[in-house]
């Protein structure tokens, strides 16, 4: 086997050092800033606070490192929604298939890597009324940059009264607000920005 060439191999990066470079990069509603873009993979750092309240399906599987401060990831069971507190330095794996919400507040850092998608391979946001928690929509895409088309859709789907309101309850489903904290004790409890 011979040595890769050389100058297709990135130097080490200080990640930490990347972040804080880029945080004016990390920008509501997603916040994220791909860290290494590459041909099988690719690994975001995504700062907080978001601003979604979607869900990402996909076929493949994700790994969440959390870098800075405490979030939480919502999972979809069965008829259901999960909250998953993720600590400052733990790890949460997400099978593929698994609707999965990540919720930022401010002041956190998490890496996230993915499997590139191949082109023609698709994958959903998915709205679930925040209400009665039943599915408002399911937009379905080939996405080529995550980094663009996650806060294009998400745009799209909050400016359609038809698409994001709940068939179920009649809830509307608009544009949440910035997470300005999460409270995990007694319960978990996303509070956004101008909430009490």
């Amino acid at each position: 086997m011979s040595p890769l060439p050389t100058d297709t191999v990135a130097n080490p990066i200080d990640l930490m050092a990347w972040c804080r470079a880029n945080k004016d990069e990390f920008k509501p509603p997603v916040s994220n800033k791909y860290l290494y873009d590459g041909e099988d993979f690719f690994a975001m750092v995504i700062g907080g606070p978001n601003a979604r309240n979607d869900f990402h399906v996909t076929n493949s599987e994700e790994l969440f490192y959390q870098l800075q401060g405490d979030i939480v990831v919502v999972i979809r069971e069965g008829d259901r929604l999960r909250p998953v507190p993720v600590r400052e330095g733990e790890t949460f794996f997400v099978p593929g298939g698994v609707p999965h919400a990540p919720t930022r507040p401010p002041g956190t850092l998490g890496l996230v890597i993915e499997r590139r998608r191949p082109a023609g391979e698709i994958e959903h946001q998915q709205f679930y009324c925040d209400n009665c928690e039943a599915l408002v929509h399911d937009q379905a895409f080939d996405c080529a940059d995550i980094v663009e088309h996650f806060a294009q859709a998400m745009e799209a789907f909050w400016a359609d009264p038809e698409k994001s309101t709940c068939p179920e309850c009649g809830h509307r489903c608009g544009k949440p607000a910035p997470v300005a904290r999460i409270e995990f004790e007694p319960e978990i409890r996303v509070i956004r920005e101008g909430e009490a």
